[in-house]
């Protein structure tokens, strides 16, 4: 039987980021837009999922042109894809730090940027499961959440791109 901690890094390594060509494009409700993305992110955030994304917060998104609005109430991939990062991302970052991250000028643009983006948190939690220390698995993520988070602000403010090495 496994004990508490390994049945959280099961659970936790059973999230795969959905590809693009996965995202449905046949236009989604909003109620239908929520559910797939709880699904999604259930395997990481487990029931709080629920509350990590609603029908007024998609509306605000919508309103503050976080996503473009919808196409008589339906939602297509490109927004679908957005609000996936969105979730994620709004656990760590301020809603101007994300309008600013997912900034880009066309579909092709965001289809890439949500490429990257699976790609990078899928590797980020591969790293996190191979973590294990003296420490406890709660403080070595937040340790890197803490430092990941430094870094992020560092950058949004304008820090120079390169850094001397001393």
């Amino acid at each position: 039987m496994e004990n508490g901690l390994e049945r959280v890094y099961s659970e936790i390594g059973r999230y795969r980021p959905v590809p693009w060509e996965q995202i449905p494009d046949l236009g989604l409700y909003m109620d239908q837009v929520i559910t797939f993305i709880t699904r999604i992110y259930e395997p990481l955030y487990g029931d709080t999922t629920k509350s990590y994304l609603s029908a007024p917060m998609i509306n605000n998104y919508v309103k503050n042109k976080l996503i473009p609005r919808p196409t008589g109430k339906k939602y297509s991939r490109l927004q679908i894809a957005m609000l996936i990062m969105i979730v994620a991302l709004k656990r760590v970052c301020m809603m101007e730090d994300i309008r600013e991250m997912l900034r880009v000028d066309c579909e092709e643009d965001v289809q890439q940027l949500y490429a990257l983006f699976c790609e990078r948190q899928a590797e980020s939690i591969r790293q996190m499961l191979a973590m294990r220390s003296a420490l406890s698995p709660a403080m070595d993520c937040a340790i890197f959440a803490s430092a990941y988070r430094a870094g992020c602000e560092c950058l949004l403010q304008g820090a120079p791109e390169e850094v001397d090495e001393p």
